[in-house]
């Protein structure tokens, strides 16, 4: 079972995908932060990064579909959402599916591709979460742990495993989506 803060945690990131905001999760919503994506990474339309990066979107909303949407009606409610999450969390191959998650969310936003993340990848690509920009630049620092000005790949794989597991409410991770 999820304790509150990871309740709380998944919750915020059910809003993020809630593109939306009906409270639900669908494809649609998938597609929508999709072509938020392609639109802040300038990928023109039918090219192979953009079909490629669609691709996966696509896939992510299957495996989701497939393990949280136990009604089949084709939406992601939040008690769904929060008992995948709880599945999730639990399984013995979490670290893995964290590490996997970090590797291609460290690819969506490292738009120049120079092997790290800057404040500036940062807010461009939460703004196709809908997180304002001010929040990003307040919230970048704490995600900075060693204060070089950017994220790398070790550091998001970290801050993916502090947002999806830890209970600790000081993890930097935590903030990665946004305030809660």
């Amino acid at each position: 079972m999820l304790t509150e803060l990871q309740t709380k945690k998944w919750t915020r990131l059910f809003q993020v995908y809630d593109a939306d905001g009906n409270g639900t999760v669908t494809q649609a919503d998938f597609e929508t932060i999709f072509q938020n994506l392609a639109q802040a990474r300038n990928l023109e339309a039918n090219s192979s990064e953009y079909n490629q990066i669609h691709a996966k979107f696509m896939e992510d909303w299957e495996h989701l579909q497939k393990d949280a949407d136990k009604d089949n009606d084709g939406k992601v409610q939040l008690e769904e959402w929060l008992e995948h999450g709880d599945r999730r969390i639990n399984d013995q191959s979490m670290y893995q599916t964290v590490v996997d998650l970090a590797n291609q969310v460290f690819e969506l936003l490292d738009l120049d591709g120079n092997g790290v993340i800057t404040i500036n990848e940062y807010k461009t690509i939460l703004s196709s979460w809908r997180v304002p920009e001010k929040i990003a630049e307040e919230i970048f620092p704490k995600l900075d742990f060693n204060d070089d000005g950017h994220i790398s790949k070790e550091e998001l794989v970290e801050l993916m495993r502090q947002f999806h597991t830890s209970d600790d409410p000081d993890a930097p991770g935590n903030l990665f989506f946004g305030h809660f």
